[in-house]
C-alpha cells in the first residue's frame, strides 16, 4: 500500500484526510501528517514516502519547496484540497502515476525515474496531439510526474514538415513512427537542454510539433533571449538529423505561445 504524506496547518484539510477518506479502497495507508515544512522535511529524510502532498502559506513552504526540488526530484507531488470531491480525483489520478511507477515490467527495467520520463513524454506528446483538454489536470499531472517545464511562462510552438516522411517509415518496418518520435527526443532535440525544456510528437509521417518551454526557474529569462536560444538549438537539431538521418526538416510556422494552457483543445461532447 502506498505511503503518503500531507504537510498542512488547516484542521479542515487534515480531518478531511483522517476521517473522510477510505484509504485502504485506494491502495494506501492512512497518511502522516506535518504542521510545518520543517517537520516533514524530517518525515522525508526518515521514512519511506510514496508522495507528498502539502498546503501551506507560500513563505512558510519554501523550505519544503526548495528540499522536494533539490533533494527528491522524482517523488510525486499531489495537490491539496479541503473539497472532498476534488481531492477524490486528486488521489485518483496520484495512484495511476504510482502504480504505472511501482508497475513490474519483467525482463525491461524502468526504474522510478525511468517511469516518470515515460509518462512526462506522454504526457506532452498529448497535449501536442490535441488530447489534452483541461488545464487544471494538466496541472496536477505535471505537479505530479515532476516536470521540470514552467507551463504557465511564454514558450514556441514549432510546426514542421517533413517532406520524406511517407518514404522512410514505409522503409522501416513496426512501429516506425513511434521510433522515430522517440530519436528525435532522446538523439537530437532532447528534453532539457541549457534551462529549456523540448517536447516533440510525430503526428503524421510528414507533421512533426515541437514545443518549447523554459525550465522553473526563480529568474525568469527575456522572451527575445529565449527564443534565440531555443532557436539555435532547433535548426542545429535539425542539421544533425539531416546528417544522421538523411532527412530534411523544413519549419513551415513558429508560433509564441502564453504558456501551454494554447494546446489545449475542447472537449467534444459525449
Amino acid at each position: 500500500m502506498y505511503k503518503l504524506l500531507l504537510v498542512t496547518e488547516q484542521k479542515e484539510i487534515q480531518d478531511l484526510f483522517q476521517h473522510q477518506i477510505d484509504w485502504a479502497a485506494i491502495n494506501c495507508r492512512a497518511p502522516l501528517l506535518a504542521a510545518s515544512a520543517q517537520e516533514a522535511i524530517e518525515m522525508l529524510n526518515s521514512k519511506a514516502i510514496d508522495a507528498v502532498g502539502y498546503h501551506l502559506p507560500k513563505d512558510t513552504a519554501a523550505p519544503l519547496v526548495q528540499f522536494l526540488r533539490y533533494g527528491r526530484p522524482s517523488l510525486p507531488i499531489f495537490e491539496v484540497s479541503a473539497d472532498q470531491e476534488k481531492q477524490m480525483t486528486i488521489l485518483g489520478e496520484l495512484v495511476r502515476v504510482l502504480n504505472r511507477l511501482h508497475a513490474d515490467f519483467s525482463d525491461d527495467y524502468y526504474d522510478e525515474d525511468a517511469m516518470l520520463t515515460l509518462q512526462r513524454d506522454e504526457l506532452v506528446r498529448n497535449l501536442l496531439a490535441g488530447q489534452v483538454h483541461d488545464y487544471a489536470v494538466l496541472e496536477r499531472e505535471l505537479k505530479l510526474i515532476r516536470s521540470r517545464i514552467d507551463p504557465a511562462r511564454t514558450g514556441l510552438l514549432y510546426e514542421i514538415d517533413l517532406p520524406q516522411g511517407d518514404v522512410y517509415l514505409s522503409e522501416h518496418h513496426g512501429h516506425a513512427q513511434q521510433r522515430l518520435e522517440s530519436a528525435l527526443r532522446n538523439n537530437f532535440f532532447g528534453r532539457y537542454v541549457d534551462g529549456i525544456g523540448y517536447a516533440v510528437a510525430v503526428l503524421t509521417p510528414r507533421h512533426i510539433r515541437l514545443v518549447c518551454m523554459p525550465m522553473q526557474s526563480d529568474i525568469p529569462e527575456e522572451a527575445e533571449a529565449f527564443a534565440r536560444r531555443a532557436d539555435d538549438h532547433v535548426h542545429e537539431s535539425i542539421q544533425n538529423i539531416k546528417e544522421y538521418l538523411d532527412l530534411d526538416m523544413t519549419v513551415i510556422q513558429t508560433l509564441w505561445l502564453d504558456g501551454l494552457k494554447e494546446l489545449l483543445t475542447p472537449a467534444q461532447p459525449e
